[in-house]
């Protein structure tokens, strides 16, 4: 194996070993738009390892809380979830968006949940998690997110592993 292979493989393995479980650096929670309509929140007391955001209580229909950030290179996007509702499971959704997708987490018939996505992106793309209440009222959903990890995806992996193959003529 030549040097130039090695040095790519191990940088290509330093990054993928810097990926942090956490809220930090450009995704530092401080560095995402926040969005509430009504009365829906943010808890970031637990960051920089989790947040939890609130849908609104207020009355307000069809009322979107969200939190996102275009990613910052080409990524796998990763996270773990739980869902909560005070209110009956049809009137309040949560999920993650994906350049103004939105992605449902949860079930209709759900009070509860929990789980771990893993989603590619490209830099630029929108990221992020939303609360939808579709009442208004009768209680609030509630979306924790931990383990968040914006990992670079294999093919930058591979690509840094290339550099190292170039021949010199």
């Amino acid at each position: 194996m030549r040097l130039g292979t090695l040095v790519a493989c191990a940088a290509a393995a330093t990054i993928a070993g810097n990926a942090a479980a956490d809220f930090i650096g450009y995704y530092d929670i401080a560095n995402w738009d926040f969005f509430a309509q009504d009365d829906g929140w943010l808890d970031d007391a637990g960051a920089p390892a989790e947040v939890t955001i609130y849908g609104t209580d207020s009355g307000g229909s069809y009322s979107y809380t969200t939190l996102t950030i275009e990613a910052q290179f080409d990524c796998t996007f990763a996270f773990d979830w739980e869902y909560g509702t005070f209110d009956g499971p049809p009137y309040d959704n949560a999920g993650y968006i994906v350049g103004g997708t939105y992605y449902y987490l949860i079930g209709d018939a759900e009070y509860s949940g929990s789980g771990h996505v893993e989603v590619d992106v490209s830099a630029g793309t929108t990221i992020g998690f939303y609360v939808w209440s579709w009442d208004g009222c009768c209680g609030q959903a509630y979306m924790t997110i931990s383990n968040f990890v914006p990992a670079p995806g294999a093919l930058a992996l591979f690509g840094l592993a290339g550099l190292g193959r170039r021949r010199r003529r």
